[in-house]
């Protein structure tokens, strides 16, 4: 194969504005691939420019359904540069021969930390207390009832690598952690000494905190909803991966009622419209999307997004494959 006779495309959207030269792309991948970046406001727009590429690199909120990965003519395989892939049409990537792999490992120590803060802004209280402050109280009984973190019940709903990143961390405060995840091996909760739930039911009902960390798909959207919130009494909610594992209107509902005390959230359904009940809301925490970031994370996510595309163009060995299962059955 000649010098820079693949093309590479990077889809990125206005709204992300994720990637504003692929320098570091091109680094990468120049010697082998011609690196372009489309920016566009939808996926509609990306009809003409993407159908000889060989391969894609997809950033956040440009979905690729199937009527776009029809049209992909050579496609080797697609990078989604994000550990989430919810954007793509996996299933019909895999009919067409299509391999889709994630970049999981970016940004896992980033969201853990910001899990972890927005675990104790919520059990300390800390956004009614600035708000005291600032309007010219000094009265500590502000703070109202707290519990002492060391020894609470923390539940995380999924153990990969961010749910295993923050319960490393809860242990560190002294908390209880416990786990539901039905594709984790067995002994993993010996091996992190903590208990495994082998529903989430039972994780609801023993836990003061839950901590969401799953991948969005058929199988876990609004997992949480209002069976799920009248198992809890009392507890904080945090979530950090995907908004619509959370049935918004059962979480406002709830939110009246006393199954949650507090809520923290860094992804919403509709981002980054809010629901006008949780933004007005005493009981609810809102950060929007930055859970990955830290001023090292984009330069690394880059990089191992444009090194995941070299091996696809080089047929390597691909480590991250999400739709892999699929692929072997349309084979």
């Amino acid at each position: 194969m000649m010098e820079n006779s693949y093309q590479v495309v990077i889809i990125d959207a206005w709204r992300g504005h994720y990637v504003e030269t692929p320098d570091l792309e091109t680094e990468i991948l120049g010697p082998y691939a011609r690196v372009s970046l489309l920016r566009v406001n939808s996926h509609h727009e990306l009809v003409g420019q993407i159908e000889n590429a060989d391969v894609v690199i997809s950033w956040h909120t440009v979905p690729l359904p199937a009527e776009i990965i029809t049209r992909l003519q050579k496609c080797k395989g697609i990078v989604r540069a994000a550990v989430g892939f919810d954007n793509i049409d996996i299933v019909y990537a895999a009919n067409r021969g299509i391999a889709v792999c994630n970049v999981p490992d970016y940004g896992t120590e980033e969201v853990a930390d910001h899990t972890f803060a927005l675990l104790l802004a919520s059990v300390r209280r800390i956004k009614a207390l600035d708000e005291h402050v600032r309007n010219g109280g000094w009265d500590w009984r502000t703070i109202g009832r707290v519990p002492r973190l060391r020894d609470t019940n923390l539940g995380i709903v999924g153990m990969g690598r961010i749910g295993t990143a923050v319960a490393r961390r809860a242990q560190a405060f002294g908390m209880n952690v416990g786990f539901y995840d039905p594709y984790i091996s067995d002994g993993m909760d010996k091996a992190l000494c903590v208990r495994r739930f082998e529903n989430l039911e039972e994780l609801l009902i023993n836990s003061q905190i839950i901590s969401l960390h799953v991948p969005l798909s058929d199988e876990t959207k609004h997992m949480i909803g209002r069976h799920e919130f009248k198992l809890m009494k009392n507890a904080i909610l945090i979530n950090t991966a995907r908004g619509n594992l959370i049935d918004h209107t059962a979480l406002i509902e709830a939110l009246e009622s006393d199954a949650l005390s507090f809520v923290a959230l860094d992804v919403l359904s509709d981002e980054p419209e809010i629901p006008f009940e949780l933004r007005e809301s005493d009981k609810v925490l809102l950060t929007p999307h930055v859970a990955f970031y830290s001023d090292a994370v984009m330069p690394e996510l880059r990089r191992k997004a444009a090194q995941a595309a070299l091996r696809f163009l080089l047929d390597q060995p691909q480590r991250c494959i999400v739709n892999g299962a699929l692929l072997k059955t349309t084979r």
